[in-house]
This record gives C-alpha cells, sequence and structure tokens, in this order.
C-alpha cells in the first residue's frame, strides 16, 4: 500500500479537552483587566507622541502644498483683476472730463471769495 502515501495531509491532533485555546476569552480575565485603571508607559507615550507630530506634520504639508496650488493663484488673479478695473475707471475719469471743466473751477473759486 505504499501508492497513496504523502498525498492525503494528516490531519492534527485535536486538543486537550480541558485545554483552552489561546483565542478564548475567559470571564476572570475580562473582570481582572476591567478592574485596573487604563495607562500608558513612558515608552508608549513617546511613541504616540512621536506618530501624533509625524501626522500633524503630513497633514500641515498636504495643507500647505494644496493651498499654494490652489489658492495662490486664484488670489493673484483677484488682485490682476482688481488693477485692471483700477486703470479703466482712472482712464474712464481722464477721458469723460471736459476741457472746459478746469477752467471753470478758478472762476468758482473766484465767485466765492
Amino acid at each position: 500500500g505504499g501508492e497513496g502515501e504523502g498525498l492525503i495531509p494528516h490531519a492534527p491532533p485535536p486538543p486537550p479537552s480541558d485545554a483552552t485555546s489561546p483565542m478564548e476569552i475567559t470571564p476572570a480575565a475580562e473582570a481582572a483587566s476591567s478592574d485596573k485603571p487604563f495607562t500608558f508607559t513612558a515608552a508608549e507615550t513617546i511613541r504616540v507622541g512621536k506618530k501624533l507630530a509625524w501626522h500633524t506634520g503630513k497633514s500641515a504639508w498636504i495643507f500647505t502644498t494644496s493651498f499654494l496650488i490652489l489658492v495662490v493663484p486664484l488670489i493673484i488673479q483677484l488682485h490682476r483683476e482688481e488693477s485692471m478695473i483700477a486703470m479703466e475707471q482712472e482712464q474712464l475719469g481722464v477721458l469723460s472730463s471736459s476741457p472746459a471743466a478746469p477752467a471753470a473751477a478758478p472762476a468758482a473759486a473766484e465767485v466765492s471769495q
């Protein structure tokens, strides 16, 4: 009977009935862990602080680069448009003023004296 040997894997032996598997949580262990207060060790506190600082820096980098790429060009364009509007209004004011108006202004000043 040597033909079929090695083709069928052998099943592991079943665990003893009185042993609990490592994945089981017993009520006594659960009660014991909830009785003690939750505390961090110094190493865990330092590790959490480093992770927080790293994630904060990464978030700041993403926010800053997004702001530079998306918002700064918009601000520059709005400033250009505002300057163009001011220049157009100035040119319209120069073109719309008549040459007689400045001559009339000194005459009005003489009348008020």
